[in-house]
């Protein structure tokens, strides 16, 4: 007890700056444990479902000098297909250096994310201990399991991140441009841009409001332009891909269809297609469609809610809100769309710990429109 007592009453004594450096560096060290140990061994160690081989053939095609979208048709944007491409320049034909590429690949995306964790926690002042944020987060990624290793989705989760924590730090137009460079990753980050518009426009930040949208559609198109002009319709295949899925079994939409299946006898099939278990009937074919309707209706009411309540209380808590929508736009996004993968939790996992809010002396309070 007494080097316990020791080693409290040292680090209290360490400047606040370097106390935040200190247990950054220790969620660092160990989010590499759990990367290296804990998901290679028991029964995280079961990655049986992964779609790092379809990463490997699509790669493969690329360094075999095949133009994706011209020469070859991929659902993925064309950051994500570089995120493909670069483990395969180091490990070449062999699928096992190839996988073992691709999950440092995504640890450095982890890494990324508890810096900014740290570096969001540190502009959002007391409403969180770095050490509450960092630990919950690194729960949550320890309960979503070794999936985070064999989906690029850990990438895109790091970009929304960054995207967000550059916006709320005060480097709105960088923040901007990230959030372009995430659409050219995977497209859910484009579900942040109408949050980003109502900061500036409730902010009177009127220049913002058209640079912002500006300098993202200039950072998508320095990566999108070469393919789109290779392929126009191949490029645009890439994004109605996603637009003609059938309804995924695993889909909210498809949970009253199979206990209708059961309990009642209505007659549905599933069948493998579009890369997943997909449940087909005339009703799944409605509820498909309307999807999209609900989930857009979903996300305008998340915009105006922010809008309204999202600007109340001190700085601190504006810049909470900003997460807290941020996370609801995207489990909304998630709850009602046609594809319900566990892969898509990833994209929550760094931002569910700010929207915990501590308390203790010193806290104000919150009220009804604070949000907190």
């Amino acid at each position: 007890m007494d080097i316990i007592t020791r080693v409290e009453t040292w680090y209290a004594g360490l400047p606040e700056d370097r106390q935040r450096r200190l247990v950054t560096a220790a969620f660092l060290l160990l989010h590499v444990l759990i990367w290296l140990v804990l998901f290679q061994s028991l029964w995280f160690g079961d990655k049986h479902i992964t779609d790092t081989p379809i990463y490997y053939e699509y790669a493969g095609r690329m360094t075999d000098g095949m133009l994706p979208y011209r020469d070859f048709a991929s659902e993925y944007p064309p950051l994500a297909m570089l995120l493909f491409l670069l483990p395969r320049l180091l490990s070449g034909n062999a699928y096992g250096a190839f996988v073992s590429w691709f999950e440092l690949e995504m640890l450095l995306a982890d890494l990324a994310i508890v810096l900014l964790i740290s570096l969001a926690v540190k502009r959002l002042g007391d409403r969180i201990s770095l050490v509450t944020a960092l630990g919950l987060y690194s729960l949550f990624l320890v309960s979503n399991g070794s999936i985070v290793q064999a989906r690029f989705d850990m990438a895109a989760a790091a970009v929304i991140m960054a995207a967000l924590t550059a916006f709320a730090c005060g480097r709105r137009l960088p923040g901007w441009a990230l959030l372009g460079l995430g659409v050219m990753t995977k497209m859910v980050p484009a579900l942040i841009a109408p949050l980003f518009l109502v900061w500036h426009w409730r902010r009177g930040e009127r220049r913002e409001l058209w640079q912002g949208p500006l300098v993202a559609l200039a950072a998508t198109a320095i990566v999108a332009l070469p393919f789109l002009v290779a392929s126009p319709g191949g490029f645009a295949d890439t994004f109605l891909y996603h637009a003609e899925r059938p309804l995924q079994i695993e889909s909210t939409w498809a949970s009253p269809l199979l206990g209708a299946s059961k309990l009642f006898g209505y007659q549905v099939r599933i069948l493998n297609s579009f890369g997943s278990h997909n449940v087909f009937s005339p009703l799944a074919d409605v509820f498909a469609f309307l999807s999209g309707p609900a989930t857009l209706l979903l996300l305008l009411v998340v915009y105006v809610f922010y809008w309204r309540y999202g600007f109340s209380g001190e700085a601190e808590d504006r810049m909470a809100s900003l997460f807290y929508f941020a996370a609801i736009g995207i489990a909304a996004f998630i709850v009602l769309g046609k594809v319900f993968s566990p892969q898509f939790l990833i994209w929550l996992l760094p931002l569910m710990p700010l929207t915990y809010r501590r308390a203790g002396p010193g806290r104000r309070r919150c009220s009804g429109r604070c949000w907190c």
